[in-house]
């Protein structure tokens, strides 16, 4: 009795705060993660949930992401949300619907990513593809961080995480990924001047590669790094990340990368 006495008053506190749909379990950490349909994305969910984490796991299309829903709907924990890169509007939408609710860690991995590609090769430029790539792979991550800045800031030790490329301009060295390869490149740099804004909020900052990663084929490349061994070793990194350190960038590995 005393049990339910207690879930009720602290429903009651949330619906008087107006807190986010998440805050009554205050006890749990929780992380956002965009893109969170397939691929890098859907483990980091699968990582993540497994550590007790509350997920929030994004998608452009929610209604067709089979795979996160089934696995949402066999872990509570999870939850799916719309959120699209190039909608800033849905952005603000989406954090207005959490505001108040602490988030320990955000991950911006989705991404535009396709290559190599004639269009994306001087001397024959699509220009009418430079928009939608800068768009989403530069502006999107900017905008969800800003937008979540607040839930960051709630937490004790919040996290904002942007996966790169190697930083950028020397993460793919063969023709044919120009708007990939500079669109990352600007989120590098971006990123620095987030991360000092976060050693004065006290939100720790980090860019990251998650190396070769072979999300479609079954068979295991020994090129390539294995994809629970790629999200495994990233969030080691988020674990180990100071305040210190914000602005600095790595591999997957525990690795440090640079500009140079």
């Amino acid at each position: 009795m005393k049990r339910m006495a207690l879930l009720s008053v602290l429903a009651c506190i949330c619906l008087v705060t107006g807190a986010g749909p998440l805050a009554a379990e205050s006890s749990r950490q929780t992380v956002l993660i965009t893109g969170a349909n397939r691929g890098i994305g859907f483990e980091f969910v699968r990582q993540y949930s497994d550590r007790g984490y509350r997920v929030i796991a994004t998608t452009r299309h929610p209604d067709t992401a089979d795979a996160l829903n089934a696995f949402a709907k066999s872990h509570p924990g999870v939850i799916v949300e719309r959120l699209d890169l190039v909608d800033l509007d849905g952005i603000d939408a989406l954090a207005h619907k959490y505001a108040g609710q602490p988030i320990d860690v955000l991950v911006n991995n989705a991404a535009l990513m396709r290559g190599p590609d004639k269009g994306q090769t001087f001397g024959t430029m699509d220009y009418e593809w430079f928009d939608q790539w800068f768009h989403t792979n530069t502006r999107g991550p900017l905008k969800v961080t800003e937008a979540f800045w607040p839930n960051l800031m709630a937490s004790d030790h919040g996290l904002v995480a942007s996966l790169t490329t190697g930083q950028g301009r020397h993460g793919i060295p063969i023709l044919g990924f120009a708007y990939y390869k500079s669109s990352k490149a600007a989120l590098d740099n971006l990123f620095l001047d987030i991360a000092r804004k976060g050693r004065k909020d006290g939100v720790r900052v980090v860019t990251i590669s998650p190396g070769r990663v072979d999300t479609h084929s079954e068979t295991p490349n020994p090129r390539m790094v294995p994809i629970h061994d790629s999200i495994a070793g990233m969030i080691k990194v988020f674990d180990e990340f100071t305040l210190k350190q914000n602005g600095r960038s790595y591999r997957y590995n525990g690795t440090e990368s640079t500009l140079k």
